[in-house]
């Protein structure tokens, strides 16, 4: 577990940083993903530990969206204009380096959906086009970000290796962005922040604690329900002749009562398809008046006779 964490965490730190566009991000995701793949690992084959754990850090809480405030540096700004799901389609081919077989299993798509994601995330030129000399260089660029992690990061990725293999808490330090060339986050930032929830949950407080800390009137003893008024039925939207004109059998409705075939069409259907076909059916047949070739002699006698 150990050995395969420590060679992964490199690629797994700068893929989140670059997923979330937030290096406090990222390492939260990290750091939850090897909680999650410590506690899953062990029932899980190890050819499968890969796939789990790019599946699970993607699924962490903090990269599931980017944050509001998510910059990226310089040389990955292309990635700032690349959907979330484009995006971590490009970084499992550029960070993680995984085959595009393993990276569809690990979005959970078809390898034709992933190879379509990974065209909408290519750098493209003024013309929309891709673009391979950005393309080259966002690949350098990200394998260099793996490669040159200042050893305050190095050491820093180790401590929350076995913090979290020793089922210990991680508390991240204060230090540089996970991708070299990214900006300094401010050291006030944190305690500013942190300042600012403390007193928003003590106004928060005084509004149950203290009376008309609220601003307003004692809100009533129990609920206040008021009846609603009576509905009224809804108007009809056809009149009785629209409702005739509009019935599906509106025709034999209409039609004569003394005709036949509207009392029973069943047997008058039967009967018309019989006297179509002929033959020797017990059927009474319309009968035609007697012409003069009936009583001619010659016309009654067979052919082969004359």
């Amino acid at each position: 577990m150990s050995a395969f964490l420590r060679g992964v965490e490199r690629r797994a730190a700068v893929f989140a940083h670059l997923q979330g566009g937030d290096a406090g991000a990222g390492d939260a995701a990290l750091a939850a993903a090897m909680e999650t793949f410590r506690d899953t690992a062990a029932r899980t084959p190890f050819g499968d530990w890969p796939r789990r754990f790019w599946a699970q850090l993607l699924a962490a809480p903090p990269l599931r969206e980017a944050p509001a405030a998510a910059q990226w540096p310089p040389q990955f700004a292309a990635l700032a204009r690349v959907g979330h799901g484009p995006r971590a389609a490009l970084l499992l081919r550029l960070v993680a380096h995984v085959s595009e077989a393993e990276a569809a299993a690990v979005l959970g798509i078809s390898r034709p959906t992933y190879r379509l994601a990974l065209r909408r995330a290519l750098p493209r030129d003024d013309q929309g086009q891709p673009d391979a000399g950005s393309w080259r260089a966002l690949g350098e660029a990200a394998q260099q970000a793996v490669r040159q992690l200042p050893p305050a990061r190095l050491a820093e990725l180790a401590r929350m290796r076995e913090a979290v293999l020793a089922g210990r808490a991680y508390l991240p330090t204060p230090q540089r962005d996970a991708v070299p060339g990214a900006a300094l986050r401010p050291r006030w930032l944190w305690p500013a922040l942190g300042a600012v929830a403390l007193l928003t949950l003590a106004a928060l407080a005084a509004t149950f604690v203290l009376p008309g800390a609220g601003g307003g009137s004692a809100p009533p003893p129990g609920i206040v329900s008021e009846p609603l008024p009576p509905a009224e039925p809804p108007a009809a939207v056809y009149d009785a002749e629209i409702a005739l004109l509009t019935h599906p059998d509106f025709e034999l409705l209409s039609a004569d009562g003394g005709d036949a075939a509207a009392r029973d069409p069943a047997f008058h259907a039967w009967l018309a398809v019989l006297l179509e076909r002929g033959g020797d059916q017990d059927i009474a047949r319309p009968q035609r008046d007697e012409t003069p070739a009936d009583s001619d002699q010659a016309t009654l006698e067979p052919a082969d006779a004359r």
